[in-house]
């Protein structure tokens, strides 16, 4: 039963069947509901604009990027309040990730500690997108990442 369970989970985490099923907003909203619900801290997602699906590489990407962004927040930032933010718009989308929590110096960032920015930056970058990493010790961060389409 508790295999079973952490195999679910395991698939869950590789590809949501919300995100397979039903899109990109559905799936964020489904992830964010998840983390909303451990209330650690006080969550403000908003998803404005179309729904419409995305092409494959680039729906998955961009959930792999918000998910890799959201769980930086809590698992670094010791934050109270999480806000995250997608535009949907015809040629483009938009996501932002801002935390009230510890924030870092970006210019300090090492390889072994940024790994997960790394790949962040990896992905947007493939798909010709646009990161942007702004954090202040003591202040929180806000990375924001686009894709024109």
């Amino acid at each position: 039963d508790t295999s079973i369970k952490e195999l679910r989970r395991v698939a869950h985490n590789m590809m949501p069947e919300a995100l397979s099923k039903f899109g990109l907003k559905a799936a964020l909203n489904d992830f964010c509901s998840s983390i909303g619900n451990a209330k650690r801290f006080d969550l403000n997602y908003n998803y404005y604009g179309s729904d419409k699906r995305l092409n494959s590489k680039l729906e998955i990407s961009f959930y792999r990027i918000a998910q890799e962004l959201i769980n930086n927040a809590l698992k670094h930032a010791n934050a109270s309040e999480l806000m995250i933010h997608v535009v949907q718009e015809d040629n483009r989308i938009h996501l932002t990730v801002q935390d009230n929590g510890a924030g870092f110096d970006v210019n300090t960032l090492s390889t072994s500690k940024g790994a997960g920015i790394a790949g962040i930056k990896s992905r947007v970058e493939a798909l010709n997108g646009r990161f942007e990493l702004i954090s202040v010790p003591g202040k929180g961060t806000e990375a924001s990442v686009e894709f024109l389409f």
